[in-house]
């Protein structure tokens, strides 16, 4: 019986780190995402364009699924997005790289590997 909790315990954290793996490169592609994003802005590319990377990155961020306290975080850096959005839409491409600025630090907060551990309750550590 013990050698079956051994073996389940594996399994669990196999798949856990396999799991944050997966998080992880989502994270980098959001940030990705809004980099390209902050350059276009920046080399003068349309206010049409950019909206578009900024729409783009916004639906990477549904794709991957969080713990409960970081899911906060990540609707935090996502109203950076939308704030970024806006002011370009109005034609405030100052306050859009802002925006834009701080949501690519909010994500890279949010990839923290410490953040993500301590997350997790502590009770789905426990298999019995």
């Amino acid at each position: 019986m013990k050698f079956l909790k051994y073996i389940a315990l594996s399994l669990f954290l196999t798949l856990s780190s396999t799991a944050f793996a997966d998080v992880y490169s989502d994270i980098d592609d959001v940030s990705a995402k809004i980099t390209e994003a902050e350059m276009a802005l920046k080399n003068g590319a349309s206010s049409d364009d950019v909206i578009i990377l900024i729409r783009e990155a916004n639906k990477l961020t549904k794709i991957f699924k969080l713990p409960d306290t970081l899911a906060i975080k990540r609707q935090r850096a996502n109203k950076h997005l939308k704030k970024a959005r806006l002011a370009i839409n109005k034609g405030d491409t100052a306050a859009g790289e802002a925006h834009l600025e701080k949501a690519a630090e909010d994500f890279k907060k949010l990839k923290g590997v410490s953040s993500i551990t301590e997350a997790l309750p502590s009770e789905s550590i426990y298999v019995v």
